[in-house]
């Protein structure tokens, strides 16, 4: 029953670390799967330090409602586009920010900016920490 938990595991983590290995790859997956889709669990693999542990945080207080990896029904359509991009000397640390756009019948009802700090960790890009603010 144990190579069943780790096999999983494994392929979760070579999945993190494949194609998208790149600052920019895990920023936009980590958007897409975190705000698009709302799936912290999937968030979760992207991620590390304080962002793992928001996201654990998270999975936590939304567990009384669904199970973690359970897809929403009803997610209001969100558009994102990367509008900035800032690496740290050593290229190691990468910040992005995107804007998102939610829509509700074509119209917009929030505009929302997300800043996400990457991290180049053991050979794989991790979201270190994430935030949001409105304008």
């Amino acid at each position: 029953m144990r190579r069943l938990v780790i096999i999983p595991s494994l392929l979760l983590f070579m999945l993190a670390c494949a194609d998208r290995n790149t600052s920019e790859g895990v920023a936009e997956d980590f958007v897409y799967v975190y705000y698009k889709h709302a799936d912290q669990a999937a968030a979760l693999s992207l991620s590390a330090l304080l962002a793992a542990e928001k996201l654990k945080d998270e999975i936590e207080l939304v567990r009384t409602v669904r199970n973690p990896g359970e897809k929403l029904e009803q997610l209001p359509p969100i558009e994102y586009e990367m509008v900035g991009k800032k690496s740290q000397e050593n290229e190691n640390q990468v910040f992005f920010r995107y804007r998102l756009t939610v829509k509700n019948g074509g119209t917009t009802i929030s505009l929302r900016n997300v800043v996400i700090h990457t991290e180049l960790i053991d050979g794989c890009w991790k979201v270190i920490n994430f935030d949001e603010y409105s304008d």
